[in-house]
């Protein structure tokens, strides 16, 4: 068991490696010239423009937005790891971070109890605006910063939750920024709730070690970049 460990460990170290000094520095830059060579406009119109319904969609937002985390949705093998560390069979009020135009929203849904909550927060406003366009009543879409997050479950009449998840990458927010969320995040959750974070790199795992009894790390290569999937326990 603890060569088994060990070789888990070593893995985790040599992925960590991968992504902080050889994929993300590509995938940086990739994204720099792409953005150059798609906002250059014609005829005084940008190339690419957002549309929900383009295939594109994700890029034009990615492209307009530095605070959209990815140029494609997350493909079904990251939320088929997130729906099942979700345990939605055990959940009433669930809170996403960063739906974007809704792909886990939507496998969620059906999941909940008829007087189940999905509070799915996107400060996106384009995305915000094709999440609303999904009819059924248990979703609240807020057009707001996650990081606000205790004033708006205040606002929605909330006091707790027992899912929390989220997509958007915590680089996107300053240290002190990561700890006050990460706190809001605990603080909030039911006691033996749990916070879900899927994220292209593992900077977070000791900070969310601070906040959660128990930290669970999967990997999925199956996605455009690959994720980690920490299922962080309160």
């Amino acid at each position: 068991m603890k060569t088994q460990r060990n070789g888990d460990k070593d893995l985790m170290d040599h992925l960590e490696e991968f992504f902080e000094l050889r994929l993300e520095p590509r995938l940086k830059k990739a994204s720099s010239e792409l953005e150059r060579l798609l906002k250059r406009e014609k005829n005084g119109k940008a190339v690419l423009e957002y549309d929900p319904d383009s295939p594109f969609s994700y890029l034009a937002a990615f492209l307009r937005d530095r605070k959209v985390a990815s140029v494609a949705p997350s493909t079904k093998y990251v939320v088929d790891r997130v729906l099942k560390a979700m345990e939605l069979d055990k959940a009433r009020v669930v809170v996403e971070f960063g739906p974007a135009e809704g792909v886990m929203t939507r496998r969620i849904l059906p999941k909940l109890p008829p007087d189940g909550i999905l509070v799915a927060v996107e400060l996106n406003e384009n995305f915000a605006e094709t999440l609303k366009k999904i009819k059924d009543s248990r979703l609240r879409v807020i057009n707001g910063d996650v990081r606000e997050i205790d004033k708006i479950l205040e606002r929605e009449g909330i006091a707790s939750a027992d899912v929390m998840i989220s997509g958007i990458p915590f680089s996107f927010f300053t240290p002190p920024e990561r700890q006050a969320l990460l706190g809001k995040i605990s603080s909030l959750l039911n006691p033996h709730g749990r916070f879900i974070a899927y994220q292209f790199t593992t900077h977070l795992i000791p900070l969310l070690k601070r906040y959660f009894r128990r930290v669970k790390t999967e990997f999925e290569i199956r996605n455009l970049p690959p994720h980690f999937v920490f299922s962080c326990y309160k």
